[in-house]
C-alpha cells in the first residue's frame, strides 16, 4: 500500500495540482486575486447567503459544511508535522499551493453546478455528476465518463469511511483519553452517538449544525491562537522573516545544507496546503452543490473563499503560534541530569524557537551519546536518533521502569499536536493540553459529519436514493470501531482512497477546463462588462429554464 501510495501522491500528483491550479489561475484572468472583493461580496457578505428553497441548504450552509469535512485534525497536528519536518519555509509553499488551489476548487465547483440534477425536489451533484455527463459531452473519453463517475464515487465512498469517519473518531477519541482520562472506547461510542443524531437527520440537519459549530470552533481557535501572537508581536517579523528565507534556502546556504532544506520546505508546504484544504479531490461539489445558489460562477466563489479560510486563515494560526512562541524547555543536559519516570522536555539546540532551521541537527545533532543520570544516581548512555530533517527544538525523555527502578531512557521527537500544546502552554499553562484536547475533538467531530453527506450523495450516485439509509448505518457502524482499533493502517487506505479520487477528479476538471472559461467569461461580462447575456446556470435544459424563473 505504501509503494501504490507513493505513486499516486507522489511529485507528479503534487505538480499536477500546482499546475491545475495555475492553469485555472491564468485562464481566468487570476479571478481569486482581481475580483477578491466581489468574491465576499457574492458570498458570506451577500443577503442571499441564507436564503434557500424548501428542503435545501443555503449556500452558507453548504460551505460550512464543506468546511467541516475539510477543517480536522491536520490543521492542528498536520501543520506541525509540516513545520518539523520542513521548516519554516513550508509554510510559504503552502500558502503559495493554496492561492493556487483556490481555482482548482472554484473550476471543479463551478462544474458541479453546472452539471447537477433534481431528485424529488431536491439537488444532486458532485464530481461523479460532471465527471460522467460532461466527460460524455466529449469524443474520445465518452465512451469512459460512466465508469470513471463509478470509480470515483466508489473511492469517495471509501474514503468516507476511512480518513472521514474512522480516523478522525480515532484521533478525537484518543484525545479525549489523554486530555481528561476517558476510556478510548467510551469516548469513541460517545462522538458516534453524537454524530449519528447529526448525520441521520438529513443533509438539512447536518447543514445547520455546521453553521453553527463551524464558525464557533474555527473562532475559539482563532482567538486563542491571536492571544498567543499578541503576547508574542516582537517576534512576528523575525518568524516572518524565517519563512521567506526558509522558502529560498538563504539562511540554511551558510549551514551548507540550503538544497535539502528547501527541498523539505517546498515538499511539505504543498503536501499540507493541497490535504488542508482538499482542493483537487472533487470532495467540495457534493456540498456546494446541494445548496440553493442558481450561478455556477458563485458556487465556485464560495469554493474560493472556503479554501482560502481553510489554509490561509486557519492553517497559517497554528503556523504562525509556533514560528512566534519561544521554547521554554530546559537545556538538555539540565534534564539529562534528573531522569525520572514523568516524560520531560527539554531544547534541543540554543536556538530560542520552537521551530529550527533544521541544520544543527543534521550537522551534529544526530548520533551523539549522552550521558543520563537517574534520581537514584544510576547512569545510562543513549545516543539521540540521526533525525536528518527535523526542525523541531523540543524532544521528550521518559525513564521505563520494570517495577524496580528505571532500566533505560526513551528518546522521542516533539511534533504535531504535542508541539502546538507546548506553544499554547506559554499563554494558558496547564489548561493548553484540554484547549488542543477539545479543538481535536471539535475539527474531528464536524469532519465525520462532514464527509457523511459526501459519501452519502456517492453512495445515492451509484446505488440510487434508497441507497442513503443502509449506507448512514454502515457509516455509523464504522464509527463505533474507531475508538476500539489499532488505526496504524487506516492512514495508508485513507491515503489510497482520495489519491484514487484525485486521480480521476483533476485530469476530469482539466478536460472540462474549456466549459469553466466560457462560464467565467460570461459571468464576468454580465458583472463587470454590462453584458445583458443569459447567465449559463445549468448544462440541461429543463433546469436552466426553472432557475432562470427563479432568478425573475
Amino acid at each position: 500500500m505504501e509503494t501504490i501510495n507513493s505513486v499516486l501522491w507522489g511529485a507528479p500528483m503534487m505538480a499536477l495540482l500546482l499546475l491545475a491550479g495555475g492553469f485555472f489561475t491564468a485562464g481566468t484572468g487570476a479571478f481569486q486575486l482581481r475580483h477578491w472583493l466581489h468574491c465576499l461580496r457574492s458570498t458570506v457578505f451577500s443577503r442571499s447567503r441564507k436564503n434557500s428553497g424548501e428542503g435545501a441548504v443555503t449556500p452558507f450552509q453548504a460551505m460550512a459544511s464543506s468546511l467541516a469535512a475539510t477543517l480536522g485534525t491536520g490543521n492542528i497536528a498536520g501543520v506541525a508535522a509540516a513545520l518539523t519536518a520542513g521548516g519554516a519555509g513550508a509554510v510559504f509553499w503552502m500558502w503559495v499551493t493554496a492561492l493556487l488551489g483556490t481555482m482548482t476548487g472554484y473550476a471543479e465547483n463551478v462544474l458541479g453546478g453546472y452539471y447537477r440534477r433534481t431528485n424529488g425536489g431536491a439537488w444532486c451533484g458532485g464530481a461523479m455528476y460532471y465527471i460522467r455527463y460532461g466527460l460524455a459531452e466529449m469524443r474520445g473519453v465518452r465512451h469512459i465518463a460512466k465508469p470513471l463517475a463509478a470509480v470515483f464515487a466508489g473511492a469517495c465512498v471509501l474514503a468516507s469511511l476511512g480518513m472521514g469517519n474512522i480516523v478522525q473518531i480515532n484521533s478525537a477519541a484518543l484525545a479525549l483519553h489523554s486530555g481528561f482520562g476517558v476510556p478510548a472506547w467510551a469516548a469513541g461510542l460517545a462522538l458516534t452517538a453524537c454524530a449519528g443524531a447529526v448525520i441521520f437527520g438529513g443533509m438539512k440537519r447536518t447543514a445547520k449544525v455546521s453553521e453553527k459549530l463551524v464558525p464557533l470552533m474555527s473562532g475559539l481557535y482563532i482567538i486563542g491562537s491571536l492571544m498567543i501572537i499578541g503576547a508574542n508581536l516582537p517576534r512576528i517579523p523575525q518568524a516572518l522573516g524565517a519563512v521567506i528565507s526558509g522558502a529560498f534556502g538563504l539562511e540554511q546556504a551558510a549551514a551548507g545544507v540550503s538544497g535539502y532544506m528547501v527541498k523539505q520546505a517546498v515538499c511539505m508546504g504543498i503536501r499540507r496546503g493541497v490535504f488542508s484544504n482538499e482542493a483537487g479531490l472533487g470532495s467540495s461539489p457534493a456540498a456546494h452543490a446541494s445548496s440553493d445558489e442558481a450561478d455556477p460562477c458563485v458556487l465556485g466563489m464560495w469554493s474560493i473563499v472556503e479554501v482560502a479560510f481553510n489554509t490561509l486563515v486557519m492553517c497559517s494560526m497554528t503556523a504562525l503560534v509556533l514560528l512566534c512562541c519561544p521554547c521554554g524547555a530546559p537545556p538538555m543536559d539540565e534534564v539529562f541530569s534528573s531522569v525520572t519516570e514523568r516524560p520531560q522536555y527539554f531544547r534541543l539546540t540554543d536556538e530560542p524557537g520552537l521551530i529550527t532551521r533544521g541544520a544543527e541537527l543534521i550537522k551534529s545533532g544526530g548520533g551523539e551519546l549522552r550521558t543520563f543520570r537517574t534520581a537514584d544516581g544510576r547512569e545510562f548512555t543513549a545516543g539521540i536518533e540521526y533525525i536528518g530533517a527535523t526542525c523541531s527544538n523540543v524532544m521528550k525523555v521518559t525513564g521505563i521502569s520494570d517495577g524496580g527502578g528505571i532500566t533505560e531512557v526513551l528518546l522521542e521527537e516533539v511534533s504535531g499536536s504535542e508541539l502546538v500544546t507546548l506553544a499554547f502552554s506559554g499563554v494558558f499553562g496547564n489548561a493548553a493540553g484540554k484547549m488542543i484536547c477539545v479543538a481535536v475533538v471539535l475539527f474531528a467531530f464536524t469532519t465525520v459529519t462532514g464527509w457523511s453527506c459526501f459519501g452519502g450523495a456517492a453512495a445515492e450516485y451509484l446505488f440510487g436514493s434508497r441507497a442513503r439509509l443502509p449506507y448512514l448505518i454502515v457509516f455509523t457502524a464504522v464509527s463505533a470501531a474507531g475508538g476500539l482499533l489499532d488505526m496504524s493502517s487506516a492512514w495508508g487506505a485513507a491515503d489510497l482512497f482520495n489519491g484514487v479520487m484525485a486521480a480521476v477528479n483533476l485530469p476530469a476538471v482539466l478536460l472540462l477546463s474549456g466549459k469553466v472559461f466560457r462560464l467565467t467569461r460570461s459571468y464576468k461580462a454580465r458583472k463587470f462588462g454590462g453584458s445583458r447575456e443569459k447567465p449559463m446556470l445549468s448544462a440541461y435544459p429543463d433546469i436552466q429554464s426553472q432557475l432562470e424563473r427563479r432568478r425573475e
